[in-house]
């Protein structure tokens, strides 16, 4: 292996080790968030009346999780489907994991968009 196709193995390497520290950093923020929000009603001295108050936010929060989640099976489906291209290049078409990664990415962006909404949801829950 000469230096140009160890450079872009590495760079490779680095690119997956990047992109799962990003998905779990979607599932930190978006699981912490409902973590964070239930302790505090759970603390708050009018928490019973803020917990009617909670839902959106807790639900916006919840749905970020489910798609920071959904982007680790599609990271795969995408790796599986880049494999095959490059293991059996005559008989699967060649580039469509370009297909699967942008919907990877779109599913990281919404993570990102869900998080975003239930933390506004959440500043107007909680003042009132």
């Amino acid at each position: 292996m000469d230096f140009s196709e160890e450079q872009a193995l590495e760079t490779y390497k680095s690119m997956i080790s990047i992109g799962t520290e990003a998905m779990e950093g979607l599932q930190l923020i978006n699981g912490g968030a409902v973590v964070a929000l239930l302790a505090y009603i759970g603390q708050a001295k009018d928490g019973a009346k803020l917990a009617t108050r909670i839902d959106t936010p807790v639900a916006w929060f919840l749905a970020g999780l489910v798609a920071a989640t959904l982007t680790f099976v599609l990271t795969y489906l995408t790796q599986f489907r880049l494999l095959n291209e490059l293991r059996r290049p005559a008989e699967v078409k060649q580039g469509t994991h370009i297909i699967w990664l942008f919907i990877t990415i779109g599913f990281a962006v919404l993570s990102i968009l869900f998080f975003s909404i239930g933390s506004y949801a959440a500043v107007c829950a909680l003042k009132g």
